[in-house]
């Protein structure tokens, strides 16, 4: 037997749906989201464009 299998386009509707119904449900939500999102781009800035910048990174501990 074969089993109904959802159309790609079907699925995909179906995550959309999904993190718009999460979002709608506090405003808590929207800002974890933001949050993350932002992290992640920050993260993919230093690592892709920062990074490539730098000549070298120097860890030191000194001791008075």
């Amino acid at each position: 037997m074969n089993k109904n299998k959802l159309r790609k386009r079907d699925r995909i509707f179906n995550k959309i749906s999904n993190v718009i119904d999460y979002l709608q449900t506090s405003w808590i939500n929207v800002i974890k989201v933001i949050a993350i999102s932002s992290f992640v781009l920050f993260a993919c800035y230093m690592v892709l464009v920062w990074m490539s910048t730098v000549e070298r990174i120097i860890f030191e501990i000194r001791y008075y």
